[in-house]
């Protein structure tokens, strides 16, 4: 007789008096990883090798022999090639590595005069290269781009790749020099290429004080907490009454996940009791001080049931990364061991070993849940007017609060609902210059503008709450 009928009724057989152990509880071991991946939080941690990518165009010379670029530069080069580094060469239309192991290598090659032949520097051809990988990078040039011979002065060229690395969720920082080409007043760009932080903030303290710093990112904004008991972390629990696991409390770097041993008609019924529950999350702080690409306007809360999604999820993630074992049948078809017994995987696999369609996750669509929780508008107004480094975020109850019991996992969402991209920023001049031929050059002020005006960071989750029940 087939094995797998045999186990299947001896289940049926034990379902009324034998103890059977679970293999995997959804809430049990890994759920911090479980919700980092069902929040979509990616790694901040990149294996690729950063790049410095140097214009070597005729007329870039002129800058770099100025006090204030040439020990920029010296600065740049001894911070970061202390750390591996790849670093290339723009000009007669290539992008060139060069074998560079040490700044006093790199000082020879800024220093000898061959190596700016021509102003052919291929500056869409570097973002490109740039933005195709993964990894910080610092380029600097004059962002003069020449296309068969003749200057783009109008064309936005470089917002696709701009537009790109932000849609990755990535940022670009320009520190901006003034100098001066003859009688013609010019700019050169350090320009950061972020995605780890690690060469923003090594270059940053020294690149501010000499430059104008403008920063291309639709995550302006920083976010930060001051728990009274970290332990607790910014849900309402005086004295405890909300009965919080502390030993299972998660606090991630985006989201928070809250189990209680308490139901919701519980939680109603305390808050109807305690006039000081009228808020369920405090002292979460955002910065929005910094609006050189845009002005964030208003937030507001969505609240989801997770509880069928989630548990769906974990059991479909669990299967996937825990696969039977297969073995040969006696016609030489693979087929699921035997000895399997799991469960779960006896329900998402096929007798050939492949997983079920119906055990593949794929995010539905939810519908948010009304009469929960809302932002604490007069708390955020208030804050923001006083102090717009510190704007915190609170989460109140709906006056209409009426939760039901099923709602086992709730997620909820402070969302950015409203940006307006800053196109009047001041500081966006110093990405326009006038050429040698008395013609202005708008196409980096054109790639920047164009691209704050398509990616307006709109409907886009700042921060995730989890509230575990009973």
């Amino acid at each position: 007789m087939n094995s797998r009928f045999l186990y299947g009724l001896l289940l049926l057989i034990c379902f009324g008096g034998c103890k059977h152990k679970e293999t995997f509880d959804p809430y049990g071991p890994g759920l911090a990883e479980r919700l980092n991946t069902y929040n979509n939080v990616q790694s901040n941690v990149k294996t690729g090798t950063p790049g410095l990518f140097i214009d070597f165009s005729a007329g870039i010379n002129n800058a770099f022999k100025t006090s204030t670029v040439s020990s920029l530069m010296s600065e740049c080069f001894n911070t970061i090639l202390t750390d591996k580094f790849e670093v290339f060469k723009l000009g007669s239309n290539e992008v060139t590595s060069l074998p560079i192991t040490n700044t006093t290598q790199l000082g020879q090659e800024i220093n000898n005069q061959s190596n700016y032949k021509d102003i052919w520097a291929p500056i869409q051809k570097t973002v490109d290269k740039i933005t195709d990988a993964d990894n910080d990078a610092l380029l600097i040039t004059d962002f003069e781009e020449w296309i068969n011979k003749t200057e783009v002065t109008n064309t936005a060229y470089l917002k696709i790749p701009f537009s790109k690395w932000l849609t990755k969720g990535h940022s670009i920082h320009f520190f901006i020099v003034d100098y001066k080409e003859g009688n013609v007043d010019k700019h050169i760009y350090f320009t950061i290429f972020n995605c780890t932080n690690n060469l923003l903030a090594k270059l940053a303290p020294k690149l501010a004080a000499y430059s104008t710093r403008f920063d291309l990112t639709t995550n302006a904004y920083s976010l930060s907490t001051n728990y009274p008991d970290p332990t607790s972390g910014g849900i309402y629990n005086d004295k405890n009454i909300l009965d919080l696991r502390k030993d299972q409390y998660i606090k991630s770097e985006l989201y928070e996940y809250y189990p209680s041993g308490l139901g919701w008609k519980d939680i109603s019924d305390i808050r109807k009791d305690d006039a000081n529950f009228s808020d369920i999350f405090r002292n979460l702080f955002i910065d929005l001080s910094n609006q050189d690409s845009y002005s964030f306007k208003s937030f507001e809360v969505l609240t989801y049931n997770v509880t069928s999604d989630f548990e769906h999820f974990a059991k479909a993630d669990y299967a996937l990364h825990n696969p039977p074992k297969t073995i040969k049948g006696k016609n030489g078809e693979t087929k699921i061991s035997d000895g399997e017994s799991d469960a779960i995987l006896l329900e998402c696999y096929n007798e050939d070993g492949t997983l079920k369609e119906a055990c593949k996750y794929k995010p539905p669509t939810l519908q948010p849940l009304s009469n929960y929780f809302r932002l604490n508008q007069p708390l955020f107004d208030n804050t923001n007017k006083s102090d717009n480094k510190h704007v915190e975020l609170g989460i109140t109850f709906d006056p209409h609060f009426s939760p039901a019991e099923s709602d086992t996992l709730l997620r909820i969402n402070i969302v950015l609902t409203a940006a307006t991209p800053n196109i009047d920023n001041p500081k966006l001049q110093k990405f326009k210059w006038i050429n040698e031929k008395g013609t202005e050059n708008i196409a980096l002020y054109e790639s920047v503008k164009n691209t704050l005006l398509e990616l307006k960071p709109e409907n886009k989750i700042v921060y995730t709450y989890y509230i575990k029940t009973l």
